[in-house]
């Protein structure tokens, strides 16, 4: 996908967003009645402050406030997990120590037998598509952990090598907040009556095996009764609204922001556009996902002009640094990544880089500063600190 495509597709979806609040938890063929904007959204080829402004220049803020407010919660799992880092930690380490029964397990309920046939098509519409609607996502999580009985990192992993718009934060969260583990005294049950109120007939009716399954279902284990993790100070980072030293400096522009401010390219600034199968391939990726990636990263390269570069490697760290060495720079500017895969990979690639003589300077855009320090709870009160601090809703708030 490439910024005009995720532009036009925004506009296209202007007449469903005042309908938005009334049809987003129904699913439905071709998911029309939801923007499909996810992984766009994701890797920032258009901000959440654009769609939000699409959507208020063609409604007022009470008609579209739902859509709007959903448009930022992605927002907001990406700055709790900043201020707590330690939970995605936990989850990777986690993952690793999973057992080969668990995974045969797994292995098996993926497999299109699982004995709920929506289960099954959930999965197949997930691998073969990329994408699935977020009820999709919570059903398929609530099954997985609660009728399943499987380890939820084991289910996020999945979702996270399939899903185009995986992102780390939302990902990991909400399937911690399905298995009970997030929020105190809070779990979510796949319900057949949910299930039947909110699934069109023509995907339902074909898949109604096993349904009678999650008639009453219980949770695998009771919900947490602690609270989350107390925040952690997040050290402020330097606005990057600033024109670069286009003779020291180069931009190297990673996928978690493929995006970068017009006012930082002034002057003939060198920039990378890089794809990190290593990341990738620690990761576990599936293909459709390396391959929208890739395809968003060229395209952000041929958008920029003839300073950009667009290299896939799997090794980050060195590429990155011959890429500097060759240029003759002293300093590699990079938005800062969000906690997941990308942040991982920083330690070798600034390492890597110091026994070149280079360094690596981290920005960060400036409303990304603004929002993260509000995520000290949750997200209702994150969003009312939210709304008195952004630039286009404090006056609406």
């Amino acid at each position: 996908m490439t910024r005009d495509e995720a532009l036009k597709q925004l506009n296209e979806f202007v007449p469903r967003m005042v309908d938005y609040a009334e049809d987003r938890n129904r699913v439905v063929s071709g998911h029309a009645n939801v923007s499909r904007l996810s992984a766009a959204i994701r890797h920032r080829l258009i901000s959440e402050d654009e769609v939000t402004s699409v959507a208020l220049e063609n409604y007022s803020f009470s008609a579209v406030e739902k859509f709007v407010q959903e448009v930022y919660w992605r927002s907001y799992w990406k700055s709790w997990l900043e201020m707590r880092p330690q939970v995605w930690s936990a989850y990777r380490e986690d993952l690793a120590e999973i057992g080969s029964g668990a995974r045969r397990a797994a292995e098996k309920v993926l497999s299109g037998q699982s004995g709920i046939e929506i289960f099954d098509y959930f999965a197949n519409e997930l691998v073969t598509t990329g994408y699935l609607h977020n009820h999709a996502r919570m059903w398929f999580a609530a099954i997985w952990v609660h009728e399943f009985k499987l380890p939820w990192q084991l289910g996020a992993d999945f979702f996270q090598q399939h899903l185009l718009d995986g992102d780390p934060a939302s990902n990991t969260l909400s399937w911690r907040w399905v298995a009970g583990l997030h929020t105190a005294g809070k779990n979510y049950l796949a319900r057949a009556s949910n299930l039947k109120q909110n699934i069109a007939p023509e995907i339902l009716n074909a898949h109604l095996g096993g349904l009678e399954r999650l008639s009453h279902p219980e949770a695998a284990f009771p919900p947490t009764n602690e609270g989350a993790p107390p925040p952690i100070p997040v050290a402020e980072i330097e606005y990057g609204d600033q024109p670069l030293d286009a003779a020291s400096s180069g931009l190297w522009l990673h996928e978690d922001d493929l995006n970068p401010d017009l006012k930082i390219l002034e002057g003939s600034v060198r920039v990378v556009v890089m794809t990190s199968s290593d990341l990738h391939d620690q990761n576990g990726y599936a293909s459709m996902r390396r391959e929208w990636i890739a395809s968003a990263s060229e395209a952000t390269a041929e958008r920029i002009g003839p300073m950009a570069e667009m290299m896939t490697t799997d090794d980050t760290a060195s590429a990155l640094a011959d890429w500097a060495g060759t240029h003759g720079l002293k300093t590699v500017v990079a938005y800062q990544p969000w906690v997941g895969p990308v942040r991982d990979g920083l330690t070798k690639v600034e390492a890597c880089l110091a026994g070149e003589g280079i360094k690596l300077h981290l920005i960060r855009k400036p409303t990304d500063q603004v929002w993260v320090p509000l995520a000290t709870a949750g997200f209702f009160g994150f969003w009312k600190k939210f709304q008195k601090k952004h630039p286009i809703l404090k006056d609406l708030a």
